[in-house]
Parts: C-alpha cells; structure tokens; sequence
C-alpha cells in the first residue's frame, strides 16, 4: 500500500511517497529535505488536501504580516 509524506525540499513544500517498510524521515532525507508533517496519508489526494490547507494558512499568515507593516 502507497504512503506519502509532506517534506520540505528546496524552501518548497511536496509530497513524497513513502517506500513500505521506510520512515517519512529517511524519505524526506532521501529527498534531501525535511519531513515538515508527522502524519503519513494513504493517498495522494489526501496529502494534496493537506498541504494545500498548510499553504491557505501560510498565506494567510503573511497577509496578517503584510498588514502590519
């Protein structure tokens, strides 16, 4: 069964999948990057909805900032 993992990769997040019987954090390493969500999906959808959310909020983050300023 297919796993995936939110990594960090180039100040860029992704999705990688998971090799069975593998860590996130050896794919992420294996990736040269960061696992940046402990959670592991059973699917690719799944994952994409995540990380979208993580990206709406980091978005949102910097308007908050923005505004500041």
């Amino acid at each position: 069964m297919a796993r995936f993992a939110i990594i960090e990769v180039n100040d860029s997040l992704t999705i990688a999948q998971v090799t069975p019987g593998q860590l996130p954090e050896d794919t992420a390493r294996q990736e040269r990057g960061a696992l940046v969500d402990p959670s592991i999906y059973r699917s690719y959808d799944q994952a994409c909805e995540v990380l979208h959310g993580m990206q709406r909020r980091d978005a949102e983050r910097l308007g908050e900032h923005a505004s500041l300023v």
